[in-house]
């Protein structure tokens, strides 16, 4: 038992020996490692560092209300620059002319791509302005192919700081379809260099590159399509060689916004405007000029715009990989949306100081509206009680008011005899409503600006419509100059048949519609719903109401005959409206516009130049606005020529076509 009990004794003396002596190897391999090599792997580590790769998300499509694809999202294989840290000058010159022969683009392109300080001018190489920050990595060529980029790959060694990625880039419908509605995209940097306002505290949610909206849908529904960035986190040695992934956050592609707009009804709105400009230049003198079109239709039950055309177009693919001056000279005039805001006479293909000089000849998008704002005329007539629904007046052709000095004429000085408040729509007798005009000056006093303000506000004029577009103006309400300089009664007088106000296209379809609804002013709708990648509803859009203004249906009923007489025989929308399967309720408008041109003169004193404004002409513009059916309202139409003469012979002809168009692939019953 002692034997037994005594080998047990040196069998655990043993291991504790040996356990003994590893802990001691191990507490000297421990201080070998934190005396004598610790500061070996310190500096390794400290070598060491993270690198994120971000994943840029996919921008969502843009449809039209049937699905069809307007705007797009899908990847591209790129040449893109990333200029070295230490490059002589020799070195870009030498890496152009490899690039030229591998991506058949010429040196002066690559040059302006580069954008490294030089450029290719006649032969030589010149030094010009670098345009961006440097560091910023520069799109050479998109859509590379399969030839290209094996071209590039095999000589990554001879081609300093290119490289190809896969990017989303945003290609357009080639048919342009309401290309300024729905609008383009640039880089972010650009964006954040022009300050604009959309992005003032979103640097955070965009790559340098990032494809943004700039204008239209792409700006105004942004958050919707821009989706949301991920990224693949490295951990990289001293030698930037990849140690390993440690993470990785996925990206989220943005949703789908499906449009109220109809495809096939806008460019068949469009390519009629196409073919019906030159004939009324070649046939209708005072159209002479006449280059331009905006049209607006909308639904009246829903606000839904089924078409928004501002003419002339341009292809927004321009923006891809970015217009040089030369393109952007050529489609700078067809970029703003004028339906929605002012654009610029086409005064192509002047260029330069030429082309601007032509510019201030000729009106933009906006003009005064004309006669077809004397249905608010009226309607306030009788409201106010100026005129009873059965009104019964002389017209003379023309009216004496104030002390007589002052007169307002119907067009040609023509006598209409006598008028009801519905036949003076009809006629469009400026006299009626001078009339009606001078009347509320008399009994409201200072307070009659504020009153007609009221009227006009109720319909959507001179107050944004609320449509879901970016920059919308809100017109102008010149009337309220007037009264400032002059008082109430020569505004009033003047405002009576029009002339006083400056709509936009949008806010007369708002106005129109609006009368169709009898006093319910809905806001024009751009958006029909919005879903994710996966096609899930995300958002859907009902109609909203931005204002009701009740009136007796005996005075809408007075307006809405009086329109529907502008379509008949004596009215001044017959032709335009002969022949159709069902009743329009109209009013044309043809607006008077003095244009005033820049002079330079010498102060005979000081012998300085001065910018002075003389008259150049007057000019007539082409306005329209309608509904349609009259017993059921299913459309309206605003239509602007400027400089498109009678709105008789121009906006409603083309107003004529929307109907026409809209029956033919929707159907108004």
């Amino acid at each position: 038992m002692k034997e037994a009990k005594s080998d047990r004794l040196k069998r655990l003396q043993i291991v504790y020996i040996v356990v003994f002596l590893m802990f001691v190897a191990i507490i000297l391999r421990l201080a070998q490692i934190q005396i004598q090599q610790g500061s070996d792997y310190a500096n390794e580590l400290a070598d060491r560092s993270y690198k994120k790769d971000y994943i840029p998300a996919m921008r969502g499509n843009i449809y039209d209300r049937n699905g069809y694809v307007i705007a797009e999202s899908r990847p591209s294989h790129l040449a893109v620059f990333r200029e070295q840290e230490v490059m002589e000058k020799k070195a870009y010159f030498v890496l152009v002319e490899k690039l030229e022969k591998i991506l058949s683009l010429d040196k002066a392109t690559l040059l302006k791509k580069m954008d490294v300080g030089y450029a290719y001018e006649k032969g030589n190489y010149v030094e010009a302005a670098r345009q961006l920050p440097r560091y910023l990595e520069k799109e050479l060529k998109v859509d590379l192919t399969d030839k290209e980029i094996a071209v590039l790959g095999e000589h990554r060694g001879e081609l300093p700081g290119i490289e190809v990625v896969t990017k989303p880039i945003r290609k357009y419908d080639p048919k342009q379809i309401a290309v300024q509605a729905v609008g383009y995209v640039r880089p972010f940097h650009i964006a954040e260099n022009v300050k604009l306002a959309s992005y003032k505290d979103e640097i955070t949610q965009y790559l340098p590159n990032q494809l943004v909206g700039f204008d239209g849908i792409e700006l105004s529904y942004e958050k919707e399509l821009r989706g949301s960035n991920g990224y693949r986190m490295y951990e990289v040695a001293a030698n930037q060689t990849v140690v390993k992934q440690v993470e990785e956050v996925p990206s989220v592609p943005g949703n789908h916004v499906y449009l109220t707009i109809d495809q096939r009804v806008q460019l068949d709105i469009r390519d009629s405007i196409r073919a019906f400009l030159p004939k009324l230049r070649a046939t209708i003198p005072e159209a002479r000029a006449a280059k331009g079109a905006y049209v607006v239709a909308v639904e009246v039950k829903t606000g839904k715009v089924v078409a928004m055309v501002s003419y002339p177009e341009y292809d927004p693919n321009v923006w891809i990989e970015g217009p040089d001056q030369k393109t952007y000279d050529e489609i700078k005039l067809a970029v703003t949306n004028g339906t929605i805001r002012e654009a610029p006479y086409d005064t192509r293909p002047l260029t330069g100081e030429a082309a601007i000089q032509e510019g201030y000849k000729h009106p933009g998008s906006i003009v005064p509206s004309g006669s077809v704002l004397k249905p608010i005329t009226v309607l306030l007539g009788l409201q106010e009680g100026i005129i009873a629904p059965s009104d019964r007046w002389n017209d003379g052709g023309v009216y004496h008011y104030g002390r007589g000095t002052d007169r307002i004429k119907n067009d040609s000085s023509k006598a209409h005899g006598i008028i009801t408040p519905a036949i003076s729509l009809q006629k469009s007798s400026n006299t009626y409503m001078a009339r009606i005009g001078e009347e509320l000056s008399r009994r409201k006093g200072k307070e009659s600006a504020a009153v007609l303000q009221s009227y006009y506000h109720a319909f959507g004029l001179g107050v944004q419509t609320g449509v879901d577009l970016p920059n919308e103006n809100k017109g102008k309400e010149d009337y309220l100059v007037m009264d400032e300089n002059y008082g109430p009664l020569a505004a009033m007088v003047q405002a009576s048949f029009g002339q006083q106000v400056r709509a936009t296209t949008v806010q007369l379809a708002q106005f129109a519609a609006t009368l169709a609804n009898k006093g319910v002013r809905l806001q024009p709708q751009m958006v029909d719903k919005i879903t994710d990648a996966e096609g899930k509803l995300v958002k859907s859009y009902t109609p909203k109401t931005m204002s009701t203004f009740p009136h007796p249906d005996k005075y809408w009923d007075i307006l809405e005959q009086g329109m529907v007489l502008v379509t008949k025989p004596g009215g001044t929308a017959v032709r335009a409206y002969e022949g159709m399967p069902f009743q329009v309720a109209a009013k044309t408008g043809t607006s008077e516009q003095d244009i005033y041109v820049p002079v330079t003169v010498t102060d005979e004193k000081t012998g300085q130049k001065k910018t002075r404004w003389k008259m150049h002409r007057r000019i007539t513009n082409g306005v329209s606005i309608s509904y349609a059916p009259v017993d059921d309202p299913v459309l309206a139409v605003a239509v602007i020529v400027p400089e498109g003469g009678y709105g008789g012979r121009s906006a409603a002809i083309i107003s004529r076509s929307v109907y026409d168009v809209y029956n033919k692939h929707i159907g108004i019953k």
